[in-house]
C-alpha cells in the first residue's frame, strides 16, 4: 500500500525565552490567534507558538523586549492558520494585553490586569476576589460570567463594576464574545 503526503513536511512550532524578574509590568500587543497566558514560578518569559501549516511558520514573528522591570511582547503572523501561542510570565506580574481577535485565557498570574479583546472568548482566572481593589468588565455582545464576583449577565451592552480592599485592579473589555472571570478552583 502506498502512502502519499500532499502537505509539505516541516516544523510547525517555534519558541523564544528571555530572563524577566517577578513584580514587573508586561505589555502585550498580539495578532489574532488563540492565546494562553500563564504564571510560572521562574524569573523568565517564554513564548511558544504553533501553526497548522509548516509553510506559515516562517511568517510568524514573536518579540520580547526587556527594559528594567518592563517587558514588551508583540506577535505577528498569518491569519486563519490556527495560530496558537502559549506565553509564560512570572506569577507576580502586571498585565496589559491587547488582542484583535481570538480566544484568550489568562491563568495563574497575580497582579493588575488590563485586558481588551475585539472578538472571541476571554477567560481570566482572577484568583481571589478579595485581592482586588477595583474591577470593571464590559462587553457589547455576549455573555458576561464573573462567577468570582457573583455576576452573571447575558445580551447586549453588559458591564459591571466591583470594589474591594485588595491591592489589584482588573479592567476587562470585549466587543463580541463571552467574558469569564473565575477562580481556577471553581468550575467555569
Amino acid at each position: 500500500m502506498a502512502v502519499t503526503v500532499s502537505a509539505k513536511e516541516g516544523p510547525t512550532s517555534g519558541s523564544l525565552e528571555r530572563p524577566f524578574s517577578a513584580n514587573g509590568s508586561v505589555k502585550m500587543d498580539l495578532v489574532a490567534g488563540d492565546y494562553r497566558i500563564s504564571g510560572a514560578p521562574q524569573d523568565r518569559v517564554r513564548i511558544d507558538w504553533s501553526v497548522r501549516d509548516p509553510e506559515s511558520l516562517a511568517k510568524v514573528q514573536a518579540r520580547a523586549d526587556v527594559h528594567d522591570r518592563q517587558l514588551s511582547i508583540t506577535t505577528n503572523g498569518p491569519s486563519n492558520n490556527n495560530l496558537r501561542f502559549s506565553i509564560e510570565v512570572p506569577t507576580q506580574s502586571d498585565l496589559y494585553v491587547r488582542l484583535s481577535a481570538g480566544d484568550l485565557t489568562i491563568e495563574g498570574v497575580r497582579g493588575n490586569k488590563d485586558v481588551e479583546l475585539r472578538a472571541g472568548d476571554l477567560r481570566i482566572d482572577v484568583g481571589r476576589a478579595e485581592d482586588y481593589k477595583k474591577v470593571d468588565a464590559s462587553l457589547w455582545a455576549g455573555d458576561l460570567k464573573a462567577s468570582a464576583f457573583q455576576i452573571f449577565k447575558e445580551g447586549l451592552f453588559r458591564s459591571f463594576e466591583w470594589t474591594g480592599k485588595g491591592p489589584y485592579r482588573l479592567h476587562a473589555h470585549l466587543l463580541a464574545g463571552d467574558l469569564y472571570l473565575y477562580s481556577k478552583s471553581e468550575s467555569r
